[in-house]
């Protein structure tokens, strides 16, 4: 049989504020319950900010790269692949 929980706090969402607020609250000895539809820690460390930071690495280092006479290297053709690079971060509940 199924009996209702009670909780003094319900927090919406598992963004960056949700986390603070139900983290807050618990630590005030308030009974927290935390509701998240998608990505936990929001969608910055899953789809947004740090995919974007990866394809950035991924440019500053192509730079260099094609810079490469600058530093005294010689290569041959260079060539970016973006399949690779967007496969390369991680999505939610996965790890490398």
């Amino acid at each position: 049989m199924n009996t209702a929980e009670k909780y003094d706090v319900l927090v919406l969402g598992a963004g960056t504020a949700g986390k603070l607020m139900a983290w807050t609250m618990a630590k005030e000895g308030r009974r927290t319950v935390v509701v998240e539809r998608k990505y936990i820690g929001g969608s910055c460390p899953n789809v947004a900010c740090l995919p974007s930071k990866n394809v950035i690495h991924s440019a500053k280092v192509a730079s260099l790269v094609w810079r490469h006479r600058e530093f005294g290297i010689e290569t041959g053709p260079i060539s970016i692949d973006m399949a690779v690079i967007s496969l390369s971060v991680p999505r939610s509940g996965q790890r490398k």
